[in-house]
């Protein structure tokens, strides 16, 4: 990887939504939000850690944002998010918003997405729909009360069309982001953001995919069990 600090399309957006969800800030606050930023990665390359122990106060040789100071960073960060919101299509540019997006930006894609799905997903509901799509895009750790049981009992429906719209997300939200992945990782290829590698864009969507269809794979064994027990 020759002077790009991301390795991934999918890293890049992560960092760059975190960064901007911070206000303009001073060099040390700014310093710090990079390194929550950075520490949030689940795995760090050579140079990115090199970047992150100069943020931290060592001394390194191979900074992956080169000589850019602070609101340059912010700056390159910008441009980032300005491609999700400038060059995909609706349908992707929502998906990854709620899937990368902090706070208002996040929002927003949550409610494209209940636009998107509202006419597809067998559910017209909003109140279903945008409590379907939240859940989707939750982090792990927020999901206590939120499982299809959970949602079923409080919206007083159905739990197999839950269920179903539930299954419908996954399947076709993973592809919008697919495809929106796909579709930045050539640009920033191009403009040098991120390393050149095929390869490595295959893992990036790969891991996306992956990670989305472990959101179907929690309703699984409940939806298996009570086949079972009404046979």
């Amino acid at each position: 990887m020759n002077d790009v600090i991301f390795e991934s399309t999918p890293q890049a957006l992560h960092v760059s939504f975190l960064i901007l969800s911070q206000p303009a800030m001073q060099k040390i606050q700014m310093r710090a939000a990079l390194i929550r930023a950075m520490e949030a990665l689940p795995d760090l390359s050579g140079p990115q850690r090199c970047w992150l122990d100069r943020l931290r106060g060592a001394r390194s040789s191979n900074v992956c944002f080169g000589e850019l100071d602070m609101l340059e960073v912010r700056g390159q960060c910008s441009l980032i998010v300005a491609a999700v919101t400038d060059r995909l299509p609706r349908p992707e540019r929502a998906a990854l918003l709620a899937r990368f997006g902090a706070g208002p930006e996040k929002g927003l894609g949550i409610m494209l997405l209940v636009a998107y799905a509202r006419s597809r997903a067998g559910i017209t509901s909003r109140r279903v729909l945008t409590a379907l799509v939240m859940r989707h895009y939750a982090p792990r750790k927020s999901l206590d009360g939120m499982s299809i049981r959970d949602l079923a009992d409080r919206l007083k429906v159905d739990r197999n069309k839950l269920f179903r719209a539930a299954r419908w997300m996954a399947c076709h939200f993973a592809v919008l982001e697919s495809m929106g992945i796909e579709r930045l990782h050539r640009i920033f290829e191009r403009d040098g953001v991120v390393e050149e590698d095929p390869a490595e864009h295959d893992e990036a969507v790969k891991r996306v995919l992956a990670a989305v269809r472990r959101t179907s794979v929690r309703e699984a064994a409940p939806r298996k069990a009570q086949r079972a027990q009404s046979a």
